[in-house]
């Protein structure tokens, strides 16, 4: 993974995708806009969009660790992490 790549990957979520590269991963792929090239590439990588929203550019997916190594190097990938449940006061 190039450097650039390792900025936008948190530590641990690095360290899940070495250790099972085909487990399913839920994440947040952050972006500088969305749109259909961006969306194909998602997919190519192997991952399943279950949600977009524009007026934060970000990508809800699910699939396996090794995809997301095929986009780091993507100019339009801000950053990446973990999906889940947000709680509120």
């Amino acid at each position: 993974m190039s450097e650039d790549g390792q900025e936008k990957i948190p530590p641990p979520i690095q360290r899940q995708m070495t250790a099972a590269p085909d487990a399913a991963m839920h994440l947040l792929l952050h972006v500088k806009e969305t749109g259909p090239a961006q969306r194909a590439a998602i997919v190519s990588a192997g991952f399943e969009v279950r949600h977009q929203t524009s007026i934060v550019p970000c990508y809800a997916v699910s699939g396996p660790g090794r995809g997301l190594q095929a986009l780091t190097n993507e100019a339009w990938l801000v950053k990446v992490e973990e999906d889940g449940a947000v709680e509120t006061m």
